[in-house]
């Protein structure tokens, strides 16, 4: 019986190994080397509500290491202040226009602050979808101090020598349905010693709920809008709205992926480590500042 297990095993794995082939091939377009440290150490800066105690009480751990802001930092003031080194979006919907209205007027504001506000030096990450978008080539063209970098986030799957491989020639990733993940792998992939992580909240479990029509709403809450965070639908692709199943598998696979990338980050002789307090995430090592 065991015997069995183990041959379906590697049946399995080569047959997503396979697959995931065929789809780099198909949909990875660009593989550029990513920009050497800055640093030896680098701060990830998640969007959760910890980051406001972060930024209030222990800014003072920025001091010599790199910084890496995702997703809509640049729409919170703390983004002047702080002046991240790095910038990562990951929001496939923003890379095109068929979406709904606040989805675009979302992804307008946020270009128009990184166009305005940024005034240093900056290499801003995006999917490599964003080339096909005039608007996101603005940001370049109007901005000198950006450097635009793409990524491709095509899921890989398979043995995992053939997953650490794709994620080396960054031609795909663990599925990325957050932006911790291709943030974490690029900063791996940049070569930093240690990694430390905060905003990572990942609770977002408390906050999901159905309503009697059998709407499913999930309250973001982010560090920017603690106050003013209402329940929503989890969109697809920037319209309609996710069942629950839907957004557990999106959970599952954000998780799952974290076990991988610590894996890969150990290969790479990275450290990869945690400093959100009561953070869902149990992937990677933890650390309190106080």
């Amino acid at each position: 019986m065991q015997l069995l297990l183990v041959i379906q095993a590697f049946f399995e794995q080569f047959i997503q190994s396979a697959a995931t082939l065929i789809k780099v091939l198909l949909l990875s377009k660009s593989n550029e080397k990513p920009p050497g440290p800055k640093h030896n150490e680098l701060v990830i800066l998640g969007n959760g509500p910890s980051l406001k105690d972060f930024l209030t009480y222990h800014r003072k751990f920025l001091k010599d290491k790199a910084s890496l802001a995702v997703n809509h930092f640049a729409d919170s003031d703390a983004f002047v202040e702080i002046q991240p080194d790095y910038y990562l979006i990951n929001v496939p919907e923003f890379w095109t226009d068929n979406v709904d209205d606040d989805v675009r007027q979302r992804r307008d504001k946020l270009v128009k602050n990184i166009i305005e506000k940024t005034q240093w030096q900056m290499t801003l990450f995006l999917g490599v979808g964003a080339k096909k978008s005039k608007l996101w080539q603005e940001i370049s063209k109007q901005n000198k101090q950006i450097n635009i970098y793409y990524l491709n986030p095509t899921p890989v799957a398979g043995y995992a020598w053939f997953r650490h491989f794709c994620y080396r020639k960054q031609c795909g990733m663990p599925r990325p349905h957050n932006v911790l993940i291709p943030s974490l792998l690029m900063s791996i992939n940049m070569q930093f010693g240690k990694i430390f992580i905060t905003g990572a909240d990942h609770n977002w479990m408390k906050e999901l709920f159905v309503a009697d029509d059998n709407t499913v709403y999930l309250t973001q809450k982010h560090f920017y809008d603690l106050q003013t965070a209402r329940p929503d639908v989890m969109k697809k692709t920037g319209k309609g709205k996710r069942k629950m199943h839907e957004i557990l598998i999106k959970f599952v696979h954000s998780f799952a992926g974290y076990f991988d990338i610590n894996n890969y980050a150990k290969s790479q002789n990275v450290r990869i480590i945690n400093i959100t307090p009561d953070s869902f995430i149990d992937a990677f090592e933890r650390m309190k500042l106080d």
